[in-house]
């Protein structure tokens, strides 16, 4: 048979030292954290996080956490605006599980200390883009996602028979010859040992892959890390094409990029040319509050008519006072600049902000790996969709990442270990040297973004996406390169998950949700529920559109 292995597939294996639990979770958002508090106490936990316990991808989130929680709202409505804005690839059965399971999911929340805003004493509650109530809860005005981490981090630290490793990468999965996960290789610290980490079930919740492009909402740490180890591990992966573009990012010169919250469209912020004249309302019956696919590419629209110039939010029609109040955040930020979010046109321009695509997953995060959970934005449970609702991320990761652990609990006898899976026989890897100095694998990566930023970005052509695959092929790097140190291990998640973004968008000649193909601008209704799912099949990546979770779909890419 023909050799067709795909290097950038290929694993490496191998570690010095090795330790073990019953559980390991990869990653420390909201996910992560849900999950590992939810988890009987008397399991032994390590929590692996690439940076600093509670630096995540939830942090950042500034809006909320979307939940039917108001008088006049309920899970039915969330339920129809969750399906309207994922564009016919929606799962039901996963919408409707996050969507009641939401009010609970809040209680929960509150009972471990989050502290929400509140307004004559009931839970303050904004509107976002698309949804037809006002129902997501914010913390500190602008400052959700750091309330939530803080009130989670703080309990997981007084959990006794939970060890946190921080500034540790995980590199790959080991899978045993069984086809069973039997745990994860990881890197900690700035040296090249690596250790096995083995358990009897493995969890991803390390987010998603804003690093792939140029300028995006996400922290450094984003980069596609958990996807590309399951693809390589030989997971199901779908929907790489969607990914969704925040409209309102920070834009100039001397300003370093930063979401401004779509809540501030919610409480009447307009969207303006650089003549000063609105222009969502010729585009769209909800004007500024249309979904964030529409927005952006209205946005980016614009801006080429502007001869690149920025657009800008428009708050100076709105009490100062206020502004300044239900967005202290992003008013400090602004004012670092030099910009009153008030009284002065904010630049914007739509930047790279969440990854929809992922390992394919059910509502308690099994995947078709036996001993692998994936939750959180790591996943493809297919809640979103083609387009994620606003607030409806924290909200996944809370939700799944708490009924996951349920789950384990209530099949687990509590005093008893869960038991590992037999490891196979792999020869320990010991130090490995990275042949490339980060400086130019940074270059590198600096060179994917910029491709992604340009041709894999909100509008999408088949000759532009062409040209991103040649140009892609032209960087990869010899993959036995590409360990040691953590910069190199990310650059090789990097290449992978560039080159397949950039091939299923060519792959799916339509234009829907998050994913915009300027040559095939309409939505073919034949793709209506058909997930393009890759797979790594004798070597190399194969993909078709499938059902996400249909049994013959499971069979069929086994």
């Amino acid at each position: 048979m023909e050799d067709r292995s795909d290097p950038l597939a290929m694993p490496m294996l191998g570690w010095h030292d090795r330790r073990e639990a019953d559980i390991v979770i990869v990653g420390a958002g909201i996910a992560g954290l849900a999950f590992a508090l939810r988890l009987s106490e008397r399991l032994q936990v390590i929590v692996v996080t690439k940076g600093s316990l509670g630096e995540s991808n939830t942090r950042y989130a500034q809006g909320g956490l979307a939940a039917a929680v108001g008088s006049d709202d309920h899970p039915d409505l969330h339920f129809q605006d969750t399906m309207t804005a994922g564009a016919g690839l929606c799962d039901e059965d996963a919408v409707r599980v996050l969507v009641d399971g939401a009010p609970d999911a809040v209680r929960w929340l509150l009972d471990r200390g989050a502290q929400f805003d509140v307004e004559y004493g009931k839970l303050a509650l904004g509107r976002e883009a698309a949804h037809s109530r006002r129902r997501v809860l914010h913390a500190g005005g602008d400052a959700t996602g750091a309330e939530i981490e803080r009130a989670l981090v703080a309990r997981l630290r007084s959990r006794p028979r939970v060890t946190i490793l921080e500034h540790t990468m995980a590199t790959d999965l080991l899978v045993t010859d069984r086809g069973t996960c039997a745990g994860v290789i990881v890197q900690t610290g700035k040296g090249c040992d690596r250790t096995l980490l083995s358990a009897r079930i493995t969890v991803l919740a390390n987010g998603g892959a804003g690093q792939l492009w140029a300028v995006t909402s996400n922290p450094q740490g984003a980069t596609g890390d958990g996807i590309a180890m399951a693809m390589r591990a030989g997971l199901r992966v779908a929907d790489l094409e969607f990914t969704q573009f925040h409209p309102t990012v920070l834009t100039g010169d001397g300003y370093e990029p930063f979401l401004v919250s779509e809540a501030v469209r919610g409480e009447g912020a307009y969207l303006s040319s650089a003549a000063d004249e609105r222009f969502m309302l010729a585009d769209h019956p909800l004007a500024e509050l249309a979904p964030r696919d529409v927005v952006a590419r209205s946005i980016q629209r614009q801006m080429a008519i502007d001869s690149d110039k920025p657009v800008y939010l428009d708050l100076r029609h709105l009490n100062p006072g206020l502004v300044r109040m239900r967005f202290p955040t992003i008013a400090e930020r602004l004012h670092h600049y030099g910009l009153d979010l008030s009284t002065d046109l904010i630049p914007v321009a739509p930047a790279a902000h969440y990854f929809i695509g992922g390992v394919v997953a059910n509502t308690v995060g099994e995947t078709l790996m036996d001993g692998l959970l994936a939750l959180g934005e790591v996943s493809c449970t297919g809640v979103h969709g083609a387009n994620r609702l606003a607030s409806n991320s924290l909200l996944e990761g809370l939700v799944f990442g708490l009924r996951a652990a349920g789950q384990i609990n209530e099949s687990t006898i509590e005093g008893t270990r869960l038991g590992d899976h037999p490891v196979m026989n792999i020869p320990n890897g010991g130090m490995v040297e990275s042949a490339l100095d980060d400086g130019s694998v940074m270059e590198v990566k600096r060179s994917i973004q910029e491709l992604m930023s340009s041709d894999v970005a909100v509008v999408r052509s088949a000759a532009s996406l062409d040209d991103a695959l040649a140009r892609l092929s032209a960087l990869e790097t010899d993959p036995s390169l590409l360990q040691g140190t953590r910069h190199a291990f990310e650059l090789r998640n990097l290449l992978l998950l560039a080159r397949e973004v950039a091939s299923a968008a060519l792959e799916r000649e339509e234009s829907r949700g998050g994913h915009y193909r300027e040559d095939f601008p309409n939505l073919q209704h034949a793709l209506d529920g058909r997930h393009q799912v890759v797979r790594l099949d004798r070597g190399a990546f194969l993909r078709s559109f499938l059902p996400l979770h249909a049994p013959a779909a499971i069979e069929h890419t086994r």
